[in-house]
């Protein structure tokens, strides 16, 4: 088995954390490397910090999967704009210098209901970086859409824990065309990316809430 190298953006995340630690003993990678604000406290051999400020952000590095985690919320970013810089801005600036630099994988947490015709402005930005990151022709683009991601965050989120509290009851209830709302967990996500970089096919695929929660 030849060895990859791997790129995590949003490592400190609450789904790039749970990956970083699956990567990191994964023995298909030889070397994980994360951008990050600051350094994280993780200590292993085949970790590569680099800090990064994605606002100048203008050199690749090698790597043969991205995975990108990134994402934040409207009220964590203060503004839309600020959101969209997050959400949309980053990973695509950062997957078209890793394309640039050679790599062959790109691994996307997108959310369900993605749609860049969407009026609602959470959906269309998820859209437009999809569609940003298709027009991009790796040669295997994996858009992952998830529904609400259950987990500890490391900040609290009043609003989104009464969220997985309902979601916890109704969950079992969404079945059929409702299933792809159903809430998945961070590792379950991160096992479905891990699982897809093994086992990708070339071309774009998509992969549903109700695919990613196979894997929990």
């Amino acid at each position: 088995m030849k060895q990859r190298t791997a790129l995590i953006l949003g490592a400190s995340g609450l789904t790039g954390q749970v990956l970083l630690q699956l990567l990191l003993v994964d023995p298909l990678y030889r070397s994980v490397t994360i951008y990050v604000r600051k350094r994280v406290r993780i200590d292993h051999p085949k970790l590569i910090q680099l800090v990064v400020d994605y606002e100048k952000l203008d050199t690749a590095i090698e790597a043969d999967d991205v995975f990108c985690c990134l994402g934040t919320t409207i009220k964590k970013a203060g503004t839309q704009a600020a959101f969209r810089q997050v959400d949309l801005v980053y990973p695509e600036k950062a997957a078209a210098l890793q394309k640039a630099g050679g790599s062959k994988r790109f691994l996307l947490i997108s959310a369900v209901g993605a749609d860049m015709d969407s009026s609602i402005f959470y959906s269309k930005i998820k859209g437009q970086v999809e569609k940003a990151i298709e027009a991009l022709n790796f040669s295997g683009t994996y858009i992952f859409r998830p529904s609400l991601i259950m987990g500890e965050r490391a900040e609290r989120r009043v609003g989104e824990k009464i969220a997985m509290s309902i979601a916890k009851i109704i969950g079992p209830l969404l079945v059929g065309p409702f299933k792809k709302y159903q809430p998945v967990s961070a590792l379950s996500i991160a096992k479905a990316m891990q699982h897809a970089a093994h086992h990708y096919d070339e071309g774009i695929h998509y992969i549903s809430s109700d695919e990613i929660k196979q894997f929990e």
